[in-house]
C-alpha cells in the first residue's frame, strides 16, 4: 500500500524526542521518571556535580532520549568516556543514532559489572542514576546502589536526580549518606539533585 503524504514527510526520520519518551511511558510508566525528558537547566546543573579524573568514565542510568547524555558531553566529557545505560530496547536504539561516539549499555543496571567494559571497572569517576529509584522496592535498590559503589573508587559518590522534594532514596538503610546538591525549577516537574556516598 502506498504511503500517503504525511506517512512519506516522515518515513525514515527519528521520532521527536518528546514524542518518543512518552510513547516510552505510556508502555511502561514505572521504569520512567516523567512524562517528559529533563531539561537542559537539569542537565546543566547534573554536569557541574560530576566528577572524573582524566583516566576516569562516566556513566549514566537511565538514558531515555538523551538530554542529560547531551549536556554531559556539552559540560566537556569526551563521548568516548562517557557509558549511557538504557534497559528500554526502543530508547537504545535511539540513543545509538543520536550519539554513535557514545557507548550505550543496554540492559538491567543491576548488572553493570557485566555490561561494563572490565577495564573501567573501579574507573568510574560519578555514576548519574536517572532511574526512578524511588519506585522501585528498597531490596532492588539496595543491588543498584552495592553495584554502583563496586564500579567507582573508594570514596566517591554517585548523582541522583528526583522529582520529589525529598531524597529518592532510603540512604540511611542503605547504608549512605546524602546530601542535596542542587535544584532547578526549569524543568517539568521541578527538580532537585543529590549525591550519596560511604
Amino acid at each position: 500500500m502506498p504511503l500517503d503524504r504525511a506517512e512519506a514527510a516522515t518515513a525514515g526520520k527519528a521520532p521527536h524526542p518528546a514524542w518518543l519518551f512518552f510513547k516510552r511511558w505510556m508502555a511502561n510508566p514505572l521504569t520512567m521518571a516523567s512524562i517528559t525528558p529533563s531539561s537542559p537547566a537539569l542537565g546543566r546543573l547534573i554536569a557541574r556535580n560530576v566528577r572524573r579524573e582524566p583516566d576516569e568514565v562516566v556513566v549514566e542510568y537511565g538514558g531515555g532520549t538523551g538530554p542529560i547524555t547531551r549536556c554531559l558531553l556539552e559540560a566537556g566529557i569526551p563521548a568516548s568516556r562517557l557509558f549511557t545505560a538504557e534497559i528500554d530496547p526502543n530508547l537504545a536504539n535511539y540513543l545509538r543514532r543520536q550519539f554513535p561516539d557514545v557507548t550505550i549499555l543496554e540492559g538491567d543496571v543491576r548488572n553493570i559489572r557485566q555490561m561494563l567494559p572490565e577495564q573501567h571497572i573501579g574507573k568510574v569517576g560519578t555514576v548519574v542514576v536517572g532511574i526512578p529509584m524511588i519506585l522501585i522496592p528498597l531490596s532492588a535498590q539496595q543491588v543498584i546502589v552495592d553495584e554502583i559503589f563496586k564500579i567507582m573508587p573508594e570514596g566517591r559518590y554517585f548523582l541522583a536526580y528526583t522529582y520529589s522534594t525529598g531524597s529518592p532514596l532510603k540512604h540511611k538503610e542503605l547504608g549512605m549518606k546524602a546530601r542535596r546538591v542542587g535544584f532547578t525549577l526549569a524543568n517539568i516537574p521541578p527538580a532537585h539533585v543529590w549525591a550519596y556516598s560511604r
